[in-house]
């Protein structure tokens, strides 16, 4: 079969993402997540939103790339951004202590291993390579 134009996936990416995770197109649901991570420039107004939409959805690449945003930009994130218990799932805060850690890491240039703190689309490709599952949290990922 044909596939979804990516002007179109591009300006509907979220009802695509919606429906593909609703009847399980996995393929689809990644291809929709990958364009709306490259289409969506994240700021701190839409930073949580967009990360409980993905942490919802099991969208590991937007999840990452919204926790790197918070720890690259923690001191203007700090100041205006509220994180409410009742808003916040807990595994999230894990991210963000992993990216947090990562970027240390980068910064200080010593080699990342392990798959803790590898990245989304690293830890996808490594399944992809032994023929399995590469939707899922990170977590699912890893185990």
């Amino acid at each position: 079969g044909g596939g979804i134009p990516k002007l179109e996936l591009k300006s509907k990416a979220k009802e695509i993402i919606d429906a593909a995770d609703k009847y399980s197109i996995v393929n689809l649901k990644l291809e929709a997540e990958a364009v709306y991570v490259e289409s969506t420039r994240i700021t701190v107004d839409n930073a949580i939103d967009n990360l409980l939409y993905a942490d919802s959805k099991n969208l590991a690449l937007l999840k990452e790339t919204v926790i790197d945003f918070l720890a690259d930009n923690g001191e203007e994130v700090i100041g205006k951004i509220e994180f409410k218990d009742s808003d916040m799932p807990g595994n999230i805060v894990k991210d963000v202590l992993v990216a947090v850690a990562r970027n240390k890491k980068e910064v200080r240039n010593e080699v990342i291993s392990g798959l803790n703190v590898m990245r989304v689309s690293e830890l996808r490709r490594k399944l992809d390579e032994k023929g399995l599952n590469v939707d899922g949290s990170r977590e699912t990922m890893i185990e």
